[in-house]
């Protein structure tokens, strides 16, 4: 799977100014090395135009995420704008001479659309310089936006993890509130947190009994998730076989041994803090087995497939059990 590929925008000058924080932070970004991303950089014309130039654009290339960023001389904060709605109604012309007053920016369009980034993100992460928005205004920063979101929705397009592209609009406030140097790092922060997601290979068993039940485990209140039900297993080591790794597994949480029956299936999901490739093995216990110690969990229980349904599992592992129940 690639490494995401990013891009990020940024204004030029606009209503006869000589700079746009937007394009500085650009350029400060452009002088950066990412190690764990492809950084690309674009720089909008304060038009119609460039309002349109990243709805294009992403018909014909891949992106994993799109972040735009602009110039806000009302902002005291830098305003995470969750929104963009079909309206565009200017105070000033545009770079092109345009002025539009009370007007539509798509024609018998939606009236708003929703950042298909999970804001819920940020609560924690980010400090006090920043806010949550639902207003981007009505000038070419929310037609901008407006445009590939409408993009963005009604073509379906995805990230490389099959979900839609994550997008979403950071106003700037002037440097003389908050300094250039703070603005960087805090829109770092942002790429960090919605396009570093770490890939995960995970091996679960899916342990029979000589009744046809299977072992299913809730994990305890010491790991992620508390309470969910699960098959047990867990991460792969840099290199390790699945069978290896999954046979050390299962002796390190339950301490007792399993011999290998079948391949049972793959399935992937992405939580918010990673993406998890789950693969699937039938097995069962060795007939000289220690005895079951309970090391990472509250409980285990042995259950028939048509009851598996009836758990709180991980969701991950909820795909799981639809595939071993349309096996059986």
């Amino acid at each position: 799977m690639r490494i995401p590929k990013v891009l990020v925008t940024g204004f030029e000058p606009f209503d006869n100014s000589s700079f746009n924080i937007s394009q500085k932070l650009v350029s400060e970004i452009e002088s950066l090395e990412f190690n764990n991303l492809e950084m690309n950089t674009k720089i909008l014309t304060v038009d119609e135009a460039g309002s349109k130039k990243v709805s294009e654009l992403i018909l014909v290339e891949d992106f994993d995420f799109i972040l735009h960023l602009g110039y806000s001389n009302m902002a005291q904060k830098i305003h995470l704008e969750s929104r963009a709605v079909n309206k565009i109604n200017m105070r000033i012309e545009d770079n092109s001479g345009r002025e539009i007053k009370e007007g539509s920016i798509i024609t018998k369009d939606t009236e708003e659309y929703i950042s298909t980034v999970d804001f819920g993100i940020f609560s924690q992460c980010l400090n006090e310089n920043f806010l949550i928005s639902s207003d981007a205004g009505t000038f070419v920063c929310n037609e901008t936006y407006f445009r590939t979101l409408n993009t963005i929705y009604e073509t379906n397009i995805r990230d490389r993890f099959n979900k839609l592209l994550p997008c979403m609009f950071v106003h700037l406030p002037s440097e003389n509130i908050i300094s250039i140097s703070e603005q960087l790092q805090l829109v770092l922060e942002i790429l960090n947190l919605v396009s570093d997601k770490k890939i995960i290979e995970v091996v679960a068993a899916i342990i029979r009994n000589e009744q046809g039940e299977i072992l299913v485990a809730k994990r305890d209140s010491n790991q992620p998730h508390p309470g969910k039900w699960e098959f047990p297993g867990g991460k792969l080591e840099k290199n390790e076989d699945q069978i290896d790794g999954l046979k050390r597994e299962i002796f390190e949480e339950l301490k007792i041994n399993i011999e290998i029956s079948s391949f049972c299936g793959e399935v992937q999901h992405l939580y918010s803090e990673y993406y998890v490739i789950l693969k699937a093995i039938y097995a069962k216990i060795t007939k000289n087995s220690p005895p079951m110690e309970l090391n990472v969990h509250d409980e285990v229980l042995w259950v028939e497939v048509e009851n598996l349904s009836k758990f709180d599992w991980l969701e991950a592992n909820k795909k799981l059990v639809n595939i071993i129940q349309n096996q059986s």
